[in-house]
């Protein structure tokens, strides 16, 4: 890997223009060409160039600064763009099965392009597909080539009361739905939710077929490609063949069958195809983060304010209170983001294994944990990016708040990821009642704490892990993801006992299950789940950057990297960790702030080069103040002359700051 780098490989990893941010590029501690390489691998690298280059080249691609399309021909242009992301084949099904990390990989650089378009696309291609083939048999798979030749999807249910709103390519386009119902048989017999496809469209027309009622919502804060709708059903009648059969079907005579003859497995198997949406929108969170944060990286390298004398002015990066307000999201865009390709990947395993008829215990586990975990990650993805882009909005000042520096774009496009395959806070509360199940099980049947891919195991030492303190006297020792992984461990085990014992106590003052439940979650389930989904991924980045195949030169970084989002993820449990008994006096609180302040001062100077590594090309990041040569003021100002079209009166300008030489540069430049 390093032999590559050294080659030069400048069409794959072409240097950057020369400019203002030479200076920190300079005084990076690695090579970003060998960090990108280690992240992503040469192939994936290769990969999203030439989606990038695509859509770079693409004339239905291009941009138009200034352009406020409408609601119609947005959504129409959307459209377009969607269909011909399909026509350019860069993911065919084979491949998804040969590289399954394309698929997240092709969805970050569609939502880097416009999130409505990843949207679109991802609805239609993997939640749709998904469930299409996690949940179907081979009568089903004609419905695999037909997807990839735009046809698109819905799941509601179909009574008024419960009709379904919000769909994603429900509003225009779709002419199929996977239909979650309650799957009823002749003699009034219920055997729960299972996924039927319908068609609600007619292809030719897109008319609504009889007893359909669909319809567009109409403009939203954000992400206005995407045509979110609705739909009843009006006794619909579908062929049998149209059950998705993988976990049940129905005979001819009526009878139900199933493989499985344990509910609770084949609840826990079926669970894959809900978190498949779930899985998907860690990522396209995690993107919009990224984003943000490039460009307010690469401002705050550029923007000068103030210095130590009146003749000097220092970029804001040097100031540790941008350093502070900015680093611990550059972080958590590195630790979410290989968090989400390694649940992915989990994903995968899932699906796989019910391709291929697992129907063993650990199968139907894996299902449980996958799910415990996509609904926690979920909010924490989403969360972390609001409030990042937030921050990198104001850490940006004025400037951050010009729309055509797309921050505010980014923020109203994130924001439905709170909301979209469930409410943040309701999905939390199914991760906490798996880990209450896991100790209640334990509490009265002596189980081990097991699970497939281990995120459970460690509260096998429950009682042990209570007993610990934090023992950490100095910053120096406070530097690595170690010292917070021991810290999570305790504070989900405390937060386990007191969530459990809460519970139960609620229970015995005459509580129904139902509501000892709501009032357990605001201070007790609610960050259970949290401490537990960040301790997974501090635990997997820790894993991730210590393993012996990390280059020696990358060592530090990610150790910082490691170390920040774990330290500053934990600060945030201060409270509850002095409340536990796990810190005690001022010392505790003031070493990981001081910590915090210490790895941010350490990365800062490595900071752009870690921008250059997730940062997409200037064409698709789209934000003057974020390109990629650090002309902060001269594509600042092409743009807004760009756009207020005063060019041609740049002739009775000379009296003012922007002179006739500058105004010159910027026409050639345009």
């Amino acid at each position: 890997m390093a032999s590559t780098v050294e080659g030069g490989d400048t069409a794959l990893l072409p240097e950057f223009p020369r400019g203002p941010l030479d200076a920190y590029r300079a005084r990076a501690s690695f090579s970003w060409k060998e960090l990108a390489l280690f992240t992503e691998g040469e192939g994936m690298l290769r990969f999203k160039k030439t989606i990038f280059s695509a859509l770079e080249n693409d004339p239905l691609f291009a941009r138009s600064p200034g352009a406020d399309l409408s609601l119609e021909k947005y959504r129409e242009l959307n459209f377009l763009r969607c269909k011909r992301i399909f026509e350019y084949d860069f993911l065919s099904v084979e491949d998804m099965f040969k590289s399954p990390l394309k698929v997240p990989a092709l969805i970050q650089c569609l939502g880097m392009y416009d999130s409505s378009l990843a949207a679109k696309y991802l609805l239609h291609s993997l939640v749709f597909g998904s469930a299409v083939y996690s949940s179907g048999s081979e009568r089903h798979l004609t419905y695999i080539q037909k997807i990839f030749r735009m046809e698109e999807f819905i799941i509601h249910s179909p009574d008024f009361e419960a009709a379904k709103f919000w769909v994603g390519n429900m509003g225009k386009t779709a002419t199929h739905a996977v239909v979650f119902a309650k799957l009823c048989v002749p003699g009034d017999q219920c055997h729960g939710l299972h996924p039927f496809i319908v068609q609600i469209r007619d292809p030719k027309t897109l008319l609504p077929m009889p007893g359909v009622m669909v319809g567009d919502i109409g403009k939203k804060l954000g992400q206005n490609g995407l045509d979110n709708g609705f739909a009843m059903f009006h006794k619909v009648r579908v062929p049998r063949q149209s059950l998705l059969n993988r976990m049940g079907d129905v005979t001819p005579e009526g009878t139900y069958v199933s493989p499985f003859k344990d509910v609770r497995q084949r609840f826990g198997a079926s669970l894959g195809s809900l978190s498949s949406g779930r899985v998907s929108i860690v990522s396209l969170a995690i993107l919009n983060l990224k984003l943000a944060v490039a460009i307010a990286l690469r401002f705050s390298a550029t923007r000068r304010q103030f210095g130590p004398t009146e003749e000097e002015e220092i970029p804001v990066l040097e100031y540790p209170m941008q350093q502070w307000r900015l680093l611990p999201y550059l972080a958590a865009v590195y630790a979410l983001d290989h968090f989400s390709k390694s649940l992915f990947l989990d994903l995968v395993e899932l699906q796989r294994g019910l391709a291929s008829g697992d129907r063993s215990a650990r199968q139907a586990e894996l299902g449980r944990e996958i799910h415990a975990l996509a609904s926690a990650s979920k909010p924490l993805a989403s969360w972390t990016t609001q409030q990042g882009i937030q921050e990198c909005r104001e850490a940006c000042g004025g400037h951050g708040y010009l729309a055509m520096n797309r921050l505010g774009v980014l923020r109203d496009d994130n924001d439905p990821n709170c909301t979209y395959e469930g409410d943040n806070n309701i999905l939390l509360q199914q991760t906490s009642n798996y880990l209450l199940g896991l100790l209640a099980h334990q509490v009265h049947d002596g189980a081990c704490f097991r699970s497939p891919l281990k995120s459970v195991d460690f509260l096998d030492a429950y009682p042990g892990i209570l007993d610990q303190k934090f023992e950490v006297s100095s910053v120096a020792d406070c530097l690595d993801s170690a010292v917070a992984l021991a810290a999570y461990k305790w504070l989900v085990c405390y937060l386990l006992r007191e969530t459990y014992q809460k519970l139960n106590q609620e229970k015995r003052s005459g509580s129904s299950d139902f509501e000892a439940r709501n009032k357990c979650q605001v201070s007790h389930g609610r960050p259970l789940a949290l401490a537990f989904v960040e301790l997974t991924v501090v635990q997997r980045f820790h894993e991730h950057v210590h393993q012996p195949s990390v280059p020696p030169s990358l060592r530090a970084v990610l150790g910082r990297l490691s170390a920040l989002y774990a330290l500053w993820s934990l600060s945030r449990h201060a409270a509850l960790l002095y409340r536990g008994g796990y810190f005690s006096g001022e010392q505790a609180g003031e070493v990981l702030e001081s910590a915090v302040l210490a790895l941010c001062s350490q990365l800062k100077d490595d900071a752009v080069a870690l921008v250059d590594v997730i940062a997409p090309p200037d064409f698709v990041l789209d934000s003057p103040i974020g390109r990629a040569d650090g002309e902060l003021y001269k594509n600042l100002w092409g743009a807004v002359l760009q756009e207020s079209k005063v060019l041609e009166r740049a002739s009775w300008w000379p009296e003012f700051s922007v002179n006739k030489p500058v105004i010159g540069s910027l026409k050639s430049k345009l």
